[in-house]
């Protein structure tokens, strides 16, 4: 992995509820490089009823995700996600991971991986628990190539760790936006 980027994507959902959700580009050792979020959503009573128990996919894909991923202006090699829903969407070029650790059965060696079902995987990229993996379908043919760009990451940082970033730059937003 040279020069490629890594995104990563996830919507919070505060009280009312109101959805709030940020995307974060990191280089291979972690350091941001792009930064964007959306304005908070909260749907109406009519939005609501309208749109019944596909309100939250909407949202997260429709109204976060894809607006978010079409906004910055360097795109990711791959883009790791936590909303299931974002996994179905796949009009963009690089892959998207839908990536957590697994605190299951544990994987000896580095690169070591297994099928859990179709799709989903464990995998060891470094010496802390193995990450689960989802990947979009058009992705699982190149299993083995996404498997060492992990360990890769895995060497440079820990691939978790900018979800913790995002989700208090985030929660940091909303509080600054509750003060105003």
């Amino acid at each position: 992995m040279n020069n490629e980027l890594l995104g990563y994507i996830t919507t919070r959902v505060f009280e009312g509820p109101t959805y709030l959700g940020g995307i974060l580009i990191v280089d291979k050792k972690g350091i941001p490089i792009e930064f964007k979020y959306v304005e908070p959503i909260k749907p109406s009573k009519l939005q609501t009823l309208l749109y019944g128990n596909t309100m939250d996919r909407y949202i997260r894909v429709e109204s976060v995700g894809i607006p978010l991923v079409d906004a910055v202006e360097r795109k990711p090699a791959i883009l790791f996600i936590r909303e299931e829903p974002f996994l179905e969407e796949s009009k963009w070029s690089f892959p998207i991971i839908s990536i957590s650790r697994y605190k299951g059965e544990v994987l000896s060696n580095l690169g070591d991986f297994k099928e859990l079902e179709i799709g989903e995987y464990i995998v060891k990229i470094d010496s802390n628990l193995p990450v689960r993996v989802r990947v979009d379908k058009r992705y699982r043919e190149k299993l083995q190539e996404l498997v060492s760009l992990l360990i890769e990451i895995g060497q440079n940082f820990d691939i978790m760790e900018p979800f913790t970033r995002l989700e208090e730059a985030i929660k940091f937003i909303w509080r600054e936006q509750r003060k105003s």
